[in-house]
């Protein structure tokens, strides 16, 4: 299991889940967020932060959906990606933990 977060410009969220709900997944977390821009230093830019869980299997997809949308733009400081690895997954309202919670 893995967790990718990815950061972005606000306007692409709408695309970045639309490339995600075409290739099934579907559950993220979005979160507003604030970052420094790169082309004008000390000045804090308007973020989103996207947290989505996934399974190994899906890891690919995913990375190459959201980098599709953040590269489609061609600002290179759209968006940036980092994967982390996940210990554990737990859906309490089922009690299912592992991999099937993802």
């Amino acid at each position: 299991m893995r967790l990718v977060v990815a950061v972005l410009h606000p306007g692409l969220v709408e695309g970045v889940r639309q490339a995600l709900a075409a290739i099934h997944v579907t559950r993220m977390t979005v979160a507003d967020a604030h970052g420094y821009d790169l082309e004008v230093p000390d000045v804090l830019a308007q973020e989103v932060v996207l947290e989505i869980a996934v399974n190994d299997d899906f890891v690919g997809r995913t990375l190459d959906a959201v980098a599709a949308v953040i590269g489609a733009g061609g600002d290179p400081t759209a968006g940036r990606v980092c994967v982390l690895p996940m210990a554990e997954a737990v859906q309490i309202y089922r009690s299912v933990r592992g991999p099937e919670a993802v």
